[in-house]
């Protein structure tokens, strides 16, 4: 009876994060999911965010109203957004001089910028939260915050702000920060400094977050921190109709293998020269397999093909929107999921991985073969690891095989899904942000976790 009368007050969460929808990176899409999941469950969510409501065409999850959107300030200047043309030598330098000059400008600034600013170059986001955060609440105080980075400088503001308001904060490692990371690549002192201020920041931490059982292990014994694993999860879209979104030029008929890649090439880091170098190795079979790149790749794709002498297999669309990214997967024979073959990759889930699930077309992982996205992938049935190009070019022969015997490559089993779902993840984060801010109210501190607690993904 007396529930009945005095009901539970619904959960107060605050999520930080940096990116935030409409802004279409790749790193809003966790916590936009973790506030859509947590609203629609009852908690009272509201979400600091350095993405104005004019950045992006991606819908937001939550009401506008529930948005606390905070500019980073002062402006710091930015890759890619230089002003006039470049003269050299008493002339105007030609247009590619000029690309070439503002490229090479640019990666020298990122450089400088990942060395020297502290904790990352967003560090310009750090204090306008914590000054406008009362005013723009209007009077509203969380029961729990979340934190998701990078950029880590959101660590810094969650930690700030749990102090204020007396309230449990925790952290989501999307990708970890001073050690695991080999992906930034900075000087040593630069990761003892990280590695020093991650260490500050995390004394208030009330439990960590990540996407997996290997940076989980990272964190926890690193830092002595209680740390879960909830993977990114695959989102509920309609799959777009086949024959949708192949481009021009490309026959997508029976006697075509269709493969496509979406996303980021990282220059030694995510190599498609093994895949064209097999396409190589089919001989005149290799007419018959066509790959599709989606994407920024700065020009590493043609450059291999080029040099394996199969261009006419490949096709460049450049960037493309998350819609027709999506479309391009569907419609594909196979998918291409390109990361870094390197033990230090490991622990890398990527976020990618759910998409091409989702496509339920079977993907082709070129990575280190004993790493959870090899291993997620092989336990569900739902692709091969290959990144000899002979073991590439005999996959290749197989599916052209089955393509032309039946006109398609089969699809993934929808089982293979199971579990894999976005709110099949969340529902344990909820519980993860239930616990700590329990612990708070009853002045419980966090401790070392117990024997399952770094391990919470499905199997």
């Amino acid at each position: 009876m007396t529930n009945d009368l005095h009901p539970e007050p619904a959960p107060r969460l605050l999520i930080v994060s940096y990116h935030f929808p409409p802004a279409e990176t790749v790193g809003a899409r966790r916590p936009a999911a973790l506030a859509a999941f947590a609203a629609r469950q009852g908690w009272d969510v509201r979400v600091l965010t350095a993405v104005g409501a004019n950045q992006g065409t991606v819908p937001v999850p939550v009401p506008e109203e529930h948005l606390i959107r905070v500019a980073p300030s002062p402006r710091l200047p930015r890759p890619g957004r230089g002003g006039g043309g470049a003269v050299t030598g008493g002339g105007t330098a030609s247009p590619s001089r000029l690309r070439r000059i503002r490229a090479g400008a640019d990666r020298l600034l990122v450089k400088v910028g990942m060395e020297l600013l502290l904790p990352d170059p967003q560090l310009n986001w750090i204090r306008p939260p914590a000054r406008t955060f009362d005013r723009a609440a209007a009077g509203w105080r969380p029961d729990v915050i979340l934190a998701s980075g990078p950029p880590f400088s959101g660590f810094v503001v969650a930690a700030t702000l749990a102090r204020r308001f007396r309230a449990p904060w925790v952290a989501d490692y999307r990708d970890l920060w001073s050690v695991g990371n080999d992906h930034w690549v900075r000087t040593a002192l630069r990761r003892a400094v990280d590695k020093r201020l991650e260490r500050r920041v995390l004394r208030t931490v009330a439990a960590c977050v990540t996407v997996s059982e290997p940076l989980a292990d990272t964190i926890h014994h690193t830092f002595g921190v209680r740390t879960r694993v909830v993977m990114n999860g695959i989102d509920r879209r309609p799959v777009p109709a086949e024959s949708a979104a192949t481009p021009a030029g490309v026959d997508a008929s029976g006697a075509t293998l269709t493969l496509a890649h979406t996303g980021y090439i990282y220059p030694g880091r995510r190599d498609p020269g093994p895949l064209v170098d097999a396409i190589a190795l089919l001989g005149a079979d290799a007419a018959r397999v066509h790959v599709i790149f989606a994407g920024e790749d700065h020009g590493i794709t043609r450059a291999a093909a080029e040099r394996a002498g199969v261009a006419d297999s490949v096709t460049l669309l450049g960037p493309v929107s998350p819609e027709k990214s999506w479309r391009i997967q569907a419609d594909a024979d196979a998918l291409v999921l390109l990361m870094w073959n390197d033990p230090r990759d490991a622990g890398t889930m990527t976020g990618k991985i759910f998409d091409y699930l989702q496509a339920r077309r079977p993907v082709l992982l070129l990575g280190y073969e004993n790493g959870v996205a090899a291993r997620l992938l092989r336990e569900r049935g739902a692709g091969v690891v290959a990144n000899d190009p002979a073991a590439i070019a005999s996959q290749l022969r197989e599916w052209l095989a089955v393509k032309e015997r039946t006109g398609r490559v089969p699809a993934v089993p929808a089982t293979a899904l199971d579990g894999l779902f976005r709110e099949d993840q969340l529902g344990r984060y909820l519980d993860i942000l239930r616990d700590a801010a329990g612990r708070q109210r009853t002045g419980r501190r966090a401790g070392p976790p117990g024997p399952a607690a770094v391990s919470a993904t499905v199997r």
